[in-house]
């Protein structure tokens, strides 16, 4: 089987409207949260606002440090979340590690590789401005 989506289309501040690989999911701690996010092959782990962490109460297990595009660290806690990923009939549950900045930061919710992309053959087509999954595996993830 298989499921796909298609690029969300984002205005930018300069007026300019670009298209970019966001996905749903459902993000569950002690709450859960419908969220739409930004599937990143570039990333390393999944991110999420200080804000949400604090709505769905994670489970922190850690500490460790987040380094993007800017090269400047910032301090982050480490816990773990289950997602609920999918569409139509093939909605899968998995645990996910993420970063969770200590301090209130203006960034989106962003989906790594650790956890996510091993779960999926995932298929960027820039042409179409569309992603497609294929569930490959059928395990969690340990960290």
């Amino acid at each position: 089987m298989g499921f796909s989506f298609k690029y969300k289309s984002v205005k930018l501040k300069t007026g300019d409207i670009i298209h970019r690989p966001m996905i749903p999911l459902t993000i569950r701690g002690k709450d859960s949260l419908d969220i739409i996010a930004i599937l990143d092959s570039g990333s390393d782990m999944t991110i999420i606002p200080k804000e949400i962490a604090e709505f769905i109460d994670i489970e922190y297990i850690g500490f460790n440090e987040i380094s993007g595009i800017s090269g400047i660290p910032v301090k982050a806690k480490q816990g773990k979340v289950m997602m609920s990923f999918g569409k139509g009939r093939e909605i899968y549950d998995f645990w996910m590690p993420v970063l969770v900045p200590t301090e209130k930061e203006n960034i989106p919710i962003v989906i790594g590789r650790l956890g996510f992309f091993d779960q999926f053959k995932i298929t960027f087509s820039e042409s179409e401005k569309k992603i497609g999954f294929k569930k490959i595996n059928p395990g969690n993830i340990k960290f």
